[in-house]
């Protein structure tokens, strides 16, 4: 009984981590969702508006080009890069689900 009751209590924890991984999962979805449309929006500027501002600078036109830390924008690298990794992320997050809806798939 003793080794029944072990395995009940096993099983028990692992519902119960679980249970509290699902809120975060859920919001992990919102997050991502919100990605999604920030990188349509980005991808969006890249192919309608950045090589006319680029132009422009290149013009003598000054912008502030200052940043929070990361990558301005009009660096031609900083877009594609985010898309890239955006679509790498995506990319992991189809193949994970896809394997953990296969019921064949073995648990490595």
């Amino acid at each position: 009984m003793n080794k029944l009751q072990n395995k009940i209590n096993e099983t028990q924890k692992k519902y119960d981590e679980l249970c509290e991984l699902l809120p975060e999962l859920e919001a992990d979805l919102v997050r991502f969702q919100r990605a999604v449309m920030l990188i349509r929006e980005l991808e969006n500027f890249a192919a309608d508006d950045f090589l006319h501002i680029y132009e422009v600078m290149e013009d003598g036109e000054e912008f502030d080009l200052k940043t929070n830390g990361n990558l301005s924008v009009m660096n031609e690298d900083a877009v594609w890069n985010a898309f890239c990794d955006f679509q790498r992320i995506a990319w992991a997050r189809i193949r994970e689900a896809t394997a953990a809806l296969d019921p064949n798939e073995q648990e490595s």
